[in-house]
């Protein structure tokens, strides 16, 4: 739906553009941390209470599952990043991921069953307005905008510009009308196990009495003997009874072919009428269901371990179901804010406090807003900024000015005052350690007729710690940096600037999980001087002042953040300086990489001779922390999980102490080159290495599919 008048150029998209020829690449992210975090702490407990009209949710106040009082389950993800230009800022997000935010475990290159969001039953039986029966004539509507992913901010664009991952022809978005019957129908058996006594042997198509269920029997499809095991039923389970019938579908489609035919429509909304008096009853529901397919031929034809991810994402927005509505009821009495507001830094999302200077900061703001009403409304803009959540130092005149409606011609709202507001100020070094300040944007109809008021607000929080960033934090997709040659070597650099000099202590790195860890491959932590030349003639990497070698990717707290990488000494820095890592592999080290942020131009790759500057849009997940380390900046040392791996270097043998052992822990043993030379169940706490070859090893401990434990051996 949202955009400002522009002109179209058509542009074939693919989210791996020059596959097979490029030497870096997005690949998607296998699990959503935010929503692995929040499941470790429990999945909401959902009451399926039952809801009256009007049923609306805009997902504009929250993040994370859906909200409990209007949704009966925990799929779907609502965000402010996989969208372009929503309706209102925050939408809901469909894809290839479960409730833990992995990877869906039946997922395959077929089209499969995915996320279905559903809601809450609804009193559709009373009109409780005229305190009556719901009739026909009550004109009920449900309503809402949907977006498949693949979008671009920016037409015409390449695919480095995209976000999210289209979904295929074969991939659909359902909607679907349902109710529960009160009726039970059988959904299947538990399972007990039943051991072959002694002196009992069965055949294929002999039968014995089932003894969980007398009366039923067993016909064996295989033959048994004394000792072993075989599963039978011990009970039958009954389900309540639904009915669901779909009323709405589309199939995959591609954002750039609305914006071809109408530079407005980056969301598409859907009218169903409710006329089917079936579902005039007290446990009406309604749902979204996706169909989604993996990708395996583009990832496997480009080498992409890991290849597994989350894909085929459709985004929801606006959902409303209310009576007294009709076919051309298409705009909502409400203006709102279209997208997260901004950093207040020109270059960084955060830095260290002690290195900022008023220079640093930006004059004006960017606003994306909107009026989505087809009359002129009058608004109201102002922000606020807070220090430290309690000290208010600034606040914006209210400044008021006509917002035109988005549709049919005019697009998001274009007064200055609004969309580009001055920031009259700069923030005060005060000499402390950090410093935290909170921006609330809010922009508001006068009156008191606006449909929804969460939807007015936005907040940024400008953190001042001791790490630079140019990313959010949160990553859309994975950046890698390939090489094909015989003897691959590969680097990749990001750019800094100080203000003064300093000392650098650490880099923190959010690697993204692919299947089964398939990146955990070792590289070299690497920091270069500002002497050096790119292929296109900019400055680049040039001399290298810093290079621990033998690191791994790592997954900190249990997966969920940075790691830090410590220097073995800190390194004293001053000016432009970059940070990142060298390779002599080609397995792709999957970096998080925001989509939201663009730091196009501070971070290059190398395969060759020459270095060059990225082409995609976006931020790399890396952070150097300078001068102190402390609490709240995120760094800690990464722990293994309770588990000693010792001797090391070693002659030989070694031995893996834990307080907590796990049988049928997996291991992996791999050699300086990322290759694995032996796999296996850990059977014991001792590990040899004797028959391999002097040199330095990395063992894995996994548990599960997760590695626990990554530990680099020197065999003597």
């Amino acid at each position: 739906m949202m955009r400002l008048k522009l002109k179209i150029g058509i542009l074939c998209l693919l989210l791996i553009p020059f596959i097979g020829k490029s030497q870096e690449m997005l690949t998607g992210v296998a699990q959503n941390t935010v929503l692995v975090k929040a499941a470790k702490k429990g999945l909401p407990v959902r009451s399926g209470e039952t809801v009256r009209l009007p049923f609306v949710d805009d997902f504009s106040s929250y993040t994370g599952y859906p909200d409990a009082r209007l949704w009966e389950n925990n799929l779907g993800y609502v965000n402010t990043g996989f969208a372009v230009y929503p309706p209102t800022i925050g939408v809901v997000t469909l894809d290839a991921l479960n409730a833990y935010g992995q990877v869906y475990s039946h997922a395959e290159a077929t089209p499969f069953p995915a996320d279905t969001l559903t809601s809450n039953p609804i009193r559709l039986d009373s009109n409780f307005q005229q305190h009556r029966q719901m009739l026909v004539a009550d004109s009920l509507y449900l309503s809402f905008y949907y977006q498949p992913a693949g979008a671009s901010k920016t037409y015409p664009a390449g695919g480095w510009q995209i976000v999210g991952d289209a979904p295929e022809y074969s991939d659909k978005l359902i909607l679907e009308f349902g109710y529960a019957t009160g009726n039970q129908v059988f959904a299947g058996y538990e399972y007990g196990e039943y051991i072959i006594g002694e002196g009992e042997y069965y055949q294929i198509g002999d039968t014995i009495e089932n003894p969980f269920m007398p009366g039923t029997y067993y016909i064996f499809e295989s033959g048994a003997y004394p000792g072993e095991i075989i599963m039978m039923p011990t009970d039958s389970i009954f389900v309540d009874e639904y009915i669901w019938n779909e009323v709405w579908s589309s199939h995959g489609c591609n954002v750039s072919d609305w914006v071809a035919e109408n530079p407005l429509v980056y969301f598409k909304q859907v009218m169903i009428p409710i006329t089917d008096q079936q579902y005039f009853r007290n446990n009406f529901q309604f749902r979204f269901r996706n169909i989604a397919s993996l990708d395996m031929d583009a990832w496997t034809s480009a080498n992409i371990v890991g290849w597994a991810s989350n894909c085929d994402q459709w985004n929801i927005d606006y959902v409303l179901l209310d009576v007294n509505r009709r076919i051309n009821d298409l705009y909502p009495n409400d203006v709102a804010y279209v997208t997260p507001s901004s950093s207040t830094l020109k270059e960084y999302q955060a830095m260290p406090w002690k290195q900022y200077r008023p220079s640093d900061m930006i004059t004006q703001f960017h606003n994306d807003l909107s009026n989505l009403s087809n009359s002129v409304k009058n608004t109201n803009y102002t922000f606020n900024i807070v220090k430290n959540h309690d000290q208010t130092i600034y606040v914006s005149p209210l400044n008021n000015e006509n917002a035109e409606p988005y549709y049919p011609v005019h697009g998001l709202h274009d007064a200055e005052h609004h969309v580009s507001p001055l920031l009259e100020m700069n923030y005060e070094y005060d000499g402390a350690d950090s410093a935290v300040f909170t921006i609330t944007h809010i922009f508001s109809m006068v009156g008191t007729n606006d449909d929804c008021r969460t939807n007015d607000t936005s907040r940024f929080e400008q953190k001042f710690y001791n790490y630079y960033a140019y990313d959010d934090g949160t990553a859309e997709a994975g950046y890698c940096v390939l090489s094909t040659m015989a003897n691959p070597q590969a680097s990749f650099a990001v750019k800094f600037t100080l203000a003064e000099p300093d000392t650098l202590q650490a880099v923190r790195m959010w690697f993204n999980h692919t299947l089964n860890d398939e990146n955990v491959a070792p590289f070299t932590l690497m920091v270069w001087a500002n002497d050096g030349m790119c292929a296109d003639g900019s400055e680049g990497p040039g001399t290298v002042l810093y290079e621990l070698p033998a690191q791994l990717p790592e997954f900190a707290d249990d997966y969920l953040d940075f790691v830090p990488y410590y220097l073995e000494e800190p390194l004293a820095v001053s000016g432009t300086f970059y940070v990142g890592f060298h390779q002599n592999h080609d397995v792709q080290l999957n970096i998080g990489f925001d989509q939201n942020n663009d730091a196009r131009g501070k971070f290059f790759y190398k395969t060759s001779a020459q270095w060059y500057p990225s082409f995609y849009q976006g931020a790399p997940m890396i952070r150097p922390v300078v001068g102190k380390s402390f609490d709240h900046s995120g760094v800690t040392q990464h722990a293994h999980s309770g588990i000693r791996v010792y001797p090391n270097p070693t002659t030989g043998v070694i031995h893996i102490q834990t307080d907590d052992y796990e049988q049928d822990m997996q291991y992996r043993i791999m050699n300086v080159y990322g290759q694995c030379v032996e796999t296996g169940t850990l059977y014991s706490n001792e590990l040899s290495l004797e028959r391999y070859p002097s040199g330095l090893y990395f063992v894995q401990l996994l548990s599960g599919n997760q590695v626990v434990v990554n530990e680099k051996i020197i065999k003597r």
